[in-house]
């Protein structure tokens, strides 16, 4: 992907820019966590910014890829939207997956970037947009953008081969579930570039797949054995209510990658893992190739996403009355 001209303009805005805002959405993952590192990472050190990070606190699962900033919230993350004069937006397209800061981000007279892999980004809301679908994430997306604005090879080196690039590699290899889905020939080279650099993949590897806690382990074994089922039409349904939540005393991010077992059984076109959470169930939804989940998430669930990877929610008080109604909702889904 070629982003030549734009890297112009954004090294000119970066250069201008006094006040810089890094912004995610809501429930931060793997992506979000990489790619807001980096930047951050970069306009600090590099380009010797002030620079606020809005973000949530990441899961105790992936909290690791980013011990060099602590985030603002609350009134502090609105103060500092309306005194930016830069902002990037990354991994999200639609100014309402920011949550409870979307008004403000809306309103701000800063100019805002945007690095972000969904299809159909709200163009207008931006003033430069890094957008494509045919990257594996955002983390691979800032990697191509900082590796146009470094100056020369040794500064791409300093950067990209310590804490930068180590939270880039986090992030590309949890979007893509380590290579198994959104895989790029660039995203390869990414990877390639980044082991060159010196990121110890391996040490990543061992942190993101080998230190779970147990809890995780058996609710997996649990959810699966009594809270999934496969309908007919090959749509696999995972249901997490929140007595189970409790009742293995999870954490946020704990169940991350559940959503992707279904898939791994021959008949299961579309796999739908639904959480109870306050009044929300939060809805993710994974497919074959061939099949889309981003139909459904759209139709269904008030999402969006990519074709094989969406998300989306349900809201007790207006599509349902009760988690309990979970099943008579889902009887409306066709593929």
């Amino acid at each position: 992907m070629d982003f030549s001209s734009e890297l112009q303009v954004l090294s000119s805005y970066i250069e201008r820019a006094e006040k810089v805002v890094v912004i995610t959405h809501m429930h931060p993952d793997g992506d979000a966590a990489g790619s807001t590192a980096a930047l951050a990472h970069y306009l600090q050190d590099f380009r010797h910014k002030t620079v606020s990070l809005i973000r949530e606190p990441l899961p105790d699962t992936i909290s690791f890829i980013d011990e060099h900033f602590t985030p603002v919230s609350g009134d502090k993350a609105r103060e500092v939207l309306k005194e930016a004069d830069l902002i990037f937006c990354t991994d999200f397209g639609v100014l309402d997956r920011c949550g409870e800061y979307a008004r403000e981000l809306a309103e701000s007279k800063a100019i805002k970037v945007l690095a972000d892999h969904h299809p159909e980004p709200q163009a207008e809301a931006f003033d430069l947009l890094f957008s494509s679908s045919e990257l594996s994430s955002a983390s691979e997306i800032v990697y191509q953008l900082l590796k146009g604005l470094c100056r020369d090879e040794e500064e791409r080196k300093a950067l990209l081969g310590g804490a930068c690039g180590y939270a880039l590699m986090c992030g590309m290899t949890t979007d893509t579930n380590n290579f198994s889905c959104s895989t790029f020939p660039s995203t390869l080279m990414m990877a390639s570039e980044l082991l060159a650099y010196g990121i110890n993949r391996d040490e990543i590897l061992e942190k993101l797949y080998n230190r779970y806690r147990e809890n995780r382990v058996r609710a997996f074994a649990s959810l699966l054995s009594e809270h999934f089922s496969i309908r007919e039409d090959g749509i696999g349904i995972i249901k997490v209510s929140a007595e189970s939540w409790h009742k293995f005393g999870l954490q946020e991010g704990e169940l991350e990658g559940l959503v992707n077992v279904p898939l791994s059984i021959d008949r299961v076109k579309i796999s739908i893992y639904l959480r109870e959470d306050g009044d929300t169930v939060r809805v993710s939804l994974r497919a074959k190739k061939g099949w889309s989940a981003r139909e459904l998430a759209v139709r269904y669930f008030h999402g969006g996403g990519h074709e094989l990877a969406s998300g989306g929610k349900l809201l007790l008080g207006r599509d349902l009355d009760s988690f309990g109604e979970i099943d008579d909702y889902l009887e409306k889904i066709r593929l």
